[in-house]
């Protein structure tokens, strides 16, 4: 039995089929994670390798090139590269796209315990990563604390935070940077090492292997055989000061041992005092926009403990918002696109039941496509995620998921109108003349959309692969509805004395259309002058566009307007038996016009210009300061700090809700100021500029305050708004 045939003569198991697909579609909606791009890893690894106090040339020697050597044998290796300095070594390892590299990862390990009794014995970790999308934290937060003594906020980290968080549902890791602590320091004076003939390796293998507890065999008693164990760790500082390195030499003869806070290369201030960075990461199946809630939530909770006064939290980043805002754009704009599909389909068709039917394609051929996504995910092992990359394939979908139903409902309607056929019979005869080129219609698009699933092998194809899945479960969904459940409903609303019918469904969508507008003035942000002010913003952008651009569509639309006139008489249908019959009298000339288009439009594709991304523009202004080579992190601070000075004050007039920096002299020895101001600013980027700008010091000598940024040591200055 036909699908269409069984769909009319099965019309209680077909409806509770379709109606099972939207419930559980709607079920898989909400359980899908939500994530800003697809989950990404990309087939290659990272071998970091430590190696203090040494010479590029040694590590490049001792180090990068056994590994190198060594990793070389792994198959599916593509290329190695390798950078080495004065203090480490990092190797590059790039797999071929096929590669599963979970089990990549194994085989590197092995290859490291096989080459490790190459390195050197003072080598003490050999780090393994790879990139993935993930890796990167859903919330940075600054913390700063406004008690008389910073060391409670360790405290109230360590007790209430940490604990707090980590338990949390979704939650994989929280990592804080920037809080100081207490370390053993073993300060080396260079002149006594050198009269001793000594050197740095000595102190660390003399440290490192005496601070150990090693077995030292049983000792029998009786009948009990007892175990031994020598304890070699340190206990307390002094007995490190008093370790021997050689005969009459012991570590305090040549260093200094203490037990105090290390040296700072980096730090970070909020609201004129010092902060330090909470980074929150997800584990690999949480929803990123219900863990960040959750996060959002509990140190909301936490400050209300602790209190506002003493411990105060700024968001740097959060990325479950782009997600919210960028998935709440698609979403509008895909349901926009469905309505105006609807409202196209109305103008051509001219009848109510069908475009009703019609329009019931979109939304069941949609939670298909959320239902076909959390199956994979489930059975399949597959990572596709609600993200911009699928909500953009869905989004071109949506004119896809009516072609088939249109095809179908345009060719029973024929049969039943036309020919005078009986609803049932023309749905039948009707769905089954269209089925084998609908059919064929969809493996075509399938097919354009294969390679980039399967086939690509290239970077930017693992963006897409989320694209591509989600076009074809929505062609797979679209042919389906097409041969069931749109003959099964044209056969019932194609009846004879169906007109109160009608008159009953356009009561019902009137009322909806009138609960809908309601609801998206109540419950959302919209208001009439909000889309005011978009349609003087689209009229605006379109007042702006180049001239020629103007005078291209202004002869366009002149040529619509003279082909209405001129065929009006006819109609459509006429003009276009009229087009037809031209194209094929003229055959040589049709032909001719066919190939100028193809080769002038491969001509105005080759002058177009070409990047991997288009830039967006965003609500951030970036001012960089370039500072000499020669500061250090306490000139840093002291800029800043007069910096600060200067910004603090004028905040409500800046309308500036915080003033954070981090400074770090590990990269390129940077320098970074967020000025954050609040959601309410009314304040345009370069209103903000200009007076930031204005307040900043002219007369720092070899510090230079610029907007853009700046290769070498500088000063960031990112306003947000």
């Amino acid at each position: 039995m036909k699908m269409s045939e069984f769909a009319v003569k099965r019309p209680i198991t077909t409806i509770m089929t379709v109606i099972s697909i939207m419930v559980l579609g709607v079920i898989s909606l909400f359980r899908l994670p939500l994530e800003y791009m697809p989950s990404i890893t990309f087939p290659s690894m990272y071998i970091s390798v430590n190696y203090p106090s040494s010479s590029p040339e040694e590590v490049a020697r001792l180090i990068a090139r056994p590994i190198e050597e060594m990793m070389g044998t792994l198959s599916d290796v593509k290329g190695i590269s390798s950078t080495a300095s004065g203090s480490s070594a990092r190797i590059r390892l790039e797999f071929d796209m096929k590669a599963d590299m979970d089990l990549v990862a194994v085989h590197v390990r092995d290859r490291l315990d096989q080459v490790r009794n190459l390195l050197p014995d003072d080598v003490d970790r050999i780090e393994i990563r790879r990139w993935n999308s993930e890796d990167f934290p859903i919330l940075e937060y600054s913390l700063t604390w406004g008690g008389d003594n910073q060391n409670d906020l360790v405290d109230v980290y360590n007790q209430m935070i940490l604990p707090r968080v980590q338990r949390l549902e979704g939650v994989g890791n929280v990592t804080l940077q920037g809080l100081e602590e207490k370390v053993l320091l073993v300060n080396v004076d260079q002149n006594k090492l050198s009269s001793h003939n000594l050197d740095f390796r000595t102190i660390n293998r003399a440290l490192r292997n005496n601070n150990a507890n090693i077995s030292a065999g049983f000792v029998a008693d009786g009948d009990r055989r007892l175990p031994v164990r020598a304890i070699g760790e340190y206990q307390e500082m002094d007995q490190i000061g008093a370790q021997p390195l050689r005969a009459n030499i012991q570590l305090n003869d040549i260093a200094d041992v203490s037990y105090d806070y290390p040296e700072r290369k980096s730090f970070e201030r909020l609201d004129g005092r010092e902060s330090i960075s909470l980074e929150i990461q997800k584990s690999s199946t949480a929803n990123m926009v219900n863990t960040a809630n959750l996060v959002r939530t509990e140190l909301d909770a936490i400050l209300e403990e602790v209190g506002h006064d003493k411990l105060k939290a700024l968001i740097v980043r959060d990325r479950s918002n782009d997600v919210t805002v960028g998935i709440s754009n698609l979403a509008q704009s895909a349901i926009m696109g469905g309505i105006l599909a609807v409202v196209a389909i109305f103008i051509f068709l001219r009848n109510f039941r069908s475009t009703l039917i019609i329009g019931s394609a979109i939304p069941v051929s949609a939670l298909f496509v959320f239902l076909i996504m959390y199956f994979m995910r489930q059975f399949t092992g597959a990572t596709i995620t609600l993200n911009l990359i699928s909500m953009m394939g869905l989004m071109v979908a949506i004119g896809m998921l009516v072609d088939p139903a249109v095809v179908a409902l345009e060719n029973i309607f024929r049969k039943r109108y036309d020919e005078g056929l009986d609803p049932v019979t023309a749905a039948l005869e009707g769905s089954d003349e269209i089925g084998v080129p609908v059919l064929a219609a969809s493996l075509t698009t399938i097919c354009v959309f294969i390679p980039i699933i399967f086939v690509t092998d290239s970077r930017s194809a693992l963006f897409m692969r989320d694209f591509a899945l989600t076009v074809v479960i929505s062609v797979v969904a679209s042919f389906f509805v097409a041969l069931s459940l749109i003959p099964l409903a044209t056969s019932r609303a194609f009846r004879d004395g169906m007109t109160r019918l009608d008159t009953v469904l356009k009561t019902i969508v009137g009322l909806a259309a009138v609960g809908g507008t309601y609801a998206l003035f109540a419950y959302t942000d919209y208001t009439l002058s909000s889309i005011f002010g978009s349609i003087t913003q689209f009229f605006t952008a379109l007042l702006g566009i180049s001239t020629p651009i103007k005078v291209t569509v202004g002869i366009l639309f002149a040529i619509i307007g003279l082909l209405v006139v001129r065929y009006r008489k006819i109609g459509i249908k006429g003009a276009y038996e009229r087009l037809i019959t031209t194209t094929l009298h003229y055959r040589w000339a049709t032909l001719s016009a066919a190939v100028i288009i193809l080769f002038g439009g491969n001509y105005m594709y080759s002058k177009i210009e070409q990047q991997p991304y288009r830039f967006q523009r965003s609500g951030q202004v970036g001012i960089s300061v370039e500072l000499p080579r020669n500061y250090d992190v306490q000139d840093a601070r002291a800029l800043f700090q007069q910096v600060e000075a200067l910004l603090l004050p004028k905040s409500e007039e800046l309308d500036i809700e915080a003033l954070g920096t981090r400074y770090s002299t590990r990269r390129s020895n940077s320098l970074t100021i967020y000025l954050k101001p609040p959601e309410e600013s009314k304040l345009s980027s370069d209103e903000v500029k200009v007076k930031v700008m204005a307040l900043l010091p002219k007369d720092i000598p070899g510090v230079r305050f610029k907007t853009g940024r700046s290769r070498g040591g500088g000063v960031g200055v990112g306003i947000e708004i």
